[in-house]
């Protein structure tokens, strides 16, 4: 087994065709057929089913693919890091972000990293929860930093805390229930709600609370996976949002405020996560360095 027969291996399982996958590599598709039979030949099992329109993983298909993705973004490590030695060079860092560290530590973090060494090279992916464990797991990107999940959860994952947010309700200053003291959670139930993805920590989290009081959760008008669409929202209209209270620093939350009601109070703890086994550049090494020492002074975010 080498290398390039888990390439073409990888990317008939994500295009679930044989021709796509010969196409997308620019071979011939009976040396990509080839490719593949070799493979399960050394393994013993067969890997695809062969369907009246294209193909599908078999269990050992579905297992070895677990295992491919692993080898594929280990393998770019390495190669990354002995270009870097190579070359000497401070080198490139991508980075996943949750939507509050996009508009305020992240960019200082970066700004300072940037000035102190002028060779780095940034990229910046926004995202949510799992859709960018996702892809610092698949290394598309390099780190992230965001909500952090639960250890259970991320048992080849490493975490570094950073700050601890408060999570709640906010709405417009002139909303009818600004102004009231210890507002009961059944009382929210009857304004409308803009939230990110149902799949967010966020938005589970605040299913939970009002789950755990035997309440209905909110029905959201609006889900979205952009913040300043969320805040924007609430601003101009009697919308609730559920976002953490550092938010309504921003721009685009001129006007909001966070609401008193004590059942609906939440915490989490947020920083920086990478692949256990993963390497960093030393780009990313330094805006890491960049963010700690923020964070010791802002530990909140």
């Amino acid at each position: 087994m080498n290398i390039r027969q888990l390439e073409y291996f990888l990317t008939v399982a994500e295009r679930r065709s044989m021709t796509l996958a010969a196409t997308i590599l620019g071979i011939a598709q009976p040396t990509l057929t080839k490719t593949v039979r070799a493979l399960e030949l050394e393994l013993g099992v067969k890997l695809f089913e062969r369907m009246p329109r294209g193909v599908e993983l078999t269990p050992y298909g579905q297992s070895l693919l677990r295992h491919a993705e692993a080898i594929k973004v280990q393998f770019g490590d390495a190669k990354n890091e002995i270009e870097s030695l190579r070359g000497g060079k401070v080198g490139t860092v991508t980075i996943g972000a949750g939507p509050a560290w996009l508009r305020r530590l992240l960019p200082a973090a970066v700004a300072k990293a940037a000035a102190k060494n002028p060779s780095i090279r940034v990229r910046i992916e926004g995202g949510f929860d799992d859709a960018l464990l996702r892809a610092l797991r698949h290394g598309e990107v390099d780190l992230v930093v965001a909500e952090l999940p639960a250890s259970d959860a991320a048992r080849d994952l490493r975490m570094q805390p950073l700050s601890t947010d408060r999570l709640g309700v906010c709405c417009r200053k002139d909303h009818e229930l600004t102004g009231r003291r210890n507002l009961a959670a059944p009382e929210l139930l009857k304004y409308p709600w803009a939230m990110p993805p149902e799949t967010t920590r966020a938005h589970q989290r605040l299913k939970a609370l009002f789950t755990a009081m035997d309440l209905p959760p909110p029905k959201a008008v609006v889900e979205t996976d952009s913040l300043a669409f969320l805040l924007q929202m609430a601003r101009f209209s009697d919308a609730l949002t559920f976002t953490v209270s550092t938010t309504l620093k921003l721009p685009e939350a001129v006007d909001l405020v966070m609401l008193k009601v004590p059942e609906l109070d939440a915490f989490r703890s947020a920083g920086i996560i990478t692949r256990k086994d993963g390497w960093l550049s030393p780009a990313a090494e330094a805006i890491v360095e960049e963010l700690v020492a923020i964070c010791e002074r802002e530990p909140t975010n």
